[in-house]
């Protein structure tokens, strides 16, 4: 070690160090969402369902009586198990605090057709059947059962279906009534009120929700209540994101204040598979084991009016519609884009693959920036057009003041700045991962807070491309292992720290992959026994820190303290089960998973056939063997423990392609004029 690096890597250790010891320190200490305030305890609970309101109807049109009624609002997404909730869809995974689906049957329809019925056992008897199928743990009426146990009744106002909601064990609720009989006297009540689920003009939804309005203003809703008013499903065939609201705020929460649960850990966010908990929380009574959803709770916000805060709601439930449909064009001109820079790689079509690769590099880094912008407001096709033209404009200057470092530095740097990116959004709160093109959606239900699974996938690549970059750069001055090192720590504290990623099957992925990427990197063979250490190490380190997120209170537990308390109940495999179905479902879905399947096949297969020429090739890039270890462990895990599946993988080629492209293709010089 020459005497002038000296100070500097002396420099770099302790900065290093310390970000690492802050990131562990919030990471683990500080808590998963914001902080927040029960919901005051009532001896009874009415549930207003009104399905399909939304929040640009309560923006756009005043409402006199309903209005009031929302002390604590947020999104509610009411995703259950397909790409739509039906209202009776979205009443089972109310009353089964579970995602649930059920077969809209002939039989089905009988039985909810029935007006003089209290009970709907062969509903009950389908959902429970579905459930098994579903293997989400889910018990159809756990709500009700829990209720009838507790010797609390209840009682439906509206059509049959709202039954599936409050049913016991036995498919029957106490009380069952229209809204001409309607009475307060069961200690949960639930009544529908109907007209916006119809896909209606705006003229018709206008008139609609005012008749709503006056049926709330002749309402005698008791005082020792808590109001619930929410959405059980969404209008026609729009996003699922709609309106919940309860009459009464916590008084230590001033303004209007945000509804969360420790299922979103988001304020402003809540599931419908939340509410039924609640319910039983707000009751006094210990929620059911089987209910996967949480207990919501009261955080502040920014508005002290109901008025603007109908207005944020509505502006961010625009958002959410518009991601939704952003996101089909925004990855086709990515997938295009990566393809086309493989296939001219592939052709030795230089000039066009070292063209596309930093546009692609940039690309995705936009995609997710866009989100510190109302992008929402602009028209779609021109956001399509507007980021690859945003993204060449950054590539071309990336490429030309960088350039003279080498061939691969834009690409190396452009995916740095992804990796950066997106490590600090998610340890700053994650802002830019929720209602992003290539971030997650409430609308799918899947994750709203941490690390998602197509984004592990991009900070897993990206992460790997940072760290073999030690090795292209020539005049790095770090221990090249050391920094390698660093990188793989700070990305696994992103990944897998409660507060932040809080991503099992990310945490099982990345701790493999950088301890395979290192040992190659140290030039030592990845034999069995080493493959096994690490394994049982990674185990080791997931296990301690779920064991961490789990000694935490409840309502600041985390997927990885969630996780193991399903190990412990004996869920294990039924845990497993649901990952292997969810993979084989999205491998067996689309005609172009095959293709891919066959393409990557296709590509190891030629690969072990030329593999004396692939050798070759490899010696004279040593950045490109510890990639591809790095890069295949992250795949395939990544694929493995995932319920995106063969989408993990996929997305990650769009970080491989581009950088492999400039790292193995040889520089075409322009010919002198």
């Amino acid at each position: 070690m020459s005497d002038a690096r000296r100070p500097m890597q002396v420099v770099a250790l302790a900065v290093g160090t310390v970000l690492v010891v802050c990131m562990l320190v919030v990471g683990f200490i500080k808590g998963s969402g914001p902080s927040s305030t029960a919901l005051p305890h009532t001896p009874r609970v009415v549930l207003i369902a009104i399905p399909g309101l939304r929040w640009q109807d309560l923006d756009a049109i005043p409402t006199e009586h309903l209005q009031p009624l929302l002390a604590a609002t947020a999104l509610l997404s009411v995703r259950s198990i397909g790409p739509q909730t039906s209202t009776l869809e979205g009443y089972l995974a109310l009353g089964a605090g579970n995602r649930l689906d059920v077969d809209r049957t002939a039989e089905v329809v009988e039985d909810l057709g029935d007006t003089d019925a209290v009970c709907v056992p062969r509903l009950l008897a389908r959902a429970v059947q579905q459930a098994d199928d579903d293997l989400n743990g889910a018990v159809p009426g756990a709500l009700g059962r829990v209720l009838r146990s507790a010797g609390r009744s209840t009682a439906v106002f509206g059509p049959t279906e709202g039954v599936a909601a409050l049913m016991d064990a036995s498919g029957c609720v106490n009380i069952r009534g229209g809204a001409d009989t309607l009475t307060f006297d069961a200690d949960v009540t639930l009544i529908q009120l109907d007209g916006l689920q119809l896909d209606a003009s705006a003229a018709d939804r206008t008139a609609t929700l005012r008749s709503i309005d006056r049926q709330l203003g002749v309402m005698a809703l008791p005082d020792d209540a808590t109001v619930i008013v929410f959405a059980p499903a969404a209008p026609g065939d729009e996003d699922e994101v709609v309106v919940v609201g309860v009459r009464d705020a916590p008084d230590s929460v001033a303004s209007v204040p945000s509804l969360v649960s420790p299922s979103t850990r988001r304020a402003d966010y809540v599931q419908l598979t939340d509410l039924g908990p609640t319910v039983l929380d707000v009751l006094g009574l210990d929620q059911a084991d089987s209910m996967s959803g949480t207990v919501v709770s009261a955080t502040p916000s920014d508005q002290s009016r109901i008025g603007p805060r109908v207005t944020v709601l509505a502006d961010r439930a625009e958002r959410v519609q518009f991601r939704d449909r952003a996101v089909g064009p925004v990855s086709v001109v990515l997938v295009v884009m990566s393809v086309l820079c493989g296939v001219a790689g592939l052709a030795r079509r230089a000039r066009i693959a070292r063209m596309l690769a930093p546009i692609i590099a940039a690309y995705i880094t936009i995609s997710f920036l866009m989100g510190l912008v109302p992008y929402h407001q602009l028209p779609l096709d021109f956001v399509v057009v507007a980021v690859p033209a945003l993204a060449a404009f950054v590539a071309a200057v990336v490429v030309g003041s960088t350039s003279r470092w080498g061939p691969w530095a834009p690409v190396s740097l452009l995916l740095g700045a992804l990796w950066l990116t997106m490590v600090v959004d998610v340890v700053t709160g994650g802002s830019l991962q929720i209602n992003t093109p290539l971030g997650y959606s409430p609308t799918v239900a899947g994750r709203f807070q941490g690390f998602g699974n197509l984004s592990f996938g991009l900070v897993g690549a990206s992460a790997v491309v940072v760290a073999v970059a030690a090795l292209q750069w020539r005049n790095f001055r770090l221990p090249v292992l050391g920094w390698a090192s660093w990188v793989g720590v700070v990305t696994t504290i992103a990944v897998a720290a409660p507060a932040f990623g809080s991503d099992v099957g990310g945490t099982l992925a990345i701790v493999p992959a950088f301890a395979g990427l290192l040992t190659v990197m140290a030039g030592r063979r990845l034999r069995l026994w080493r493959s096994v250490l690490v394994g049982l190490s990674t185990i080791g380190v997931v296990t301690a820190l779920a064991f961490v997120d789990r000694s935490r209170a409840p309502s600041s537990r985390t997927h990885l303290g969630r996780f193991l308390d399903e190990l412990i109940d004996g869920d294990g495999w039924l845990i497993i089960r649901r990952k292997l179905h969810g993979n084989l479902s999205i491998l067996t879905s689309s005609f172009w998973s095959i293709v891919l399947v066959v393409v990557v096949a296709g590509t190891v297969a030629g690969a072990w056939r030329r593999r004396q020429r692939l050798v070759a090739v490899l010696d004279g890039h040593p950045a490109v063997r510890p990639f591809l270890t790095g890069f295949a462990i992250v795949a395939v895990l990544g694929f493995a423990l995932n319920d995106s599946g063969l989408a993990v993988p996929a997305v990650m080629c769009n970080v491989a392609v581009p950088w492999l492209v400039v790292t193995m293709l040889p520089v075409v010089k322009r010919a002198g004029r």
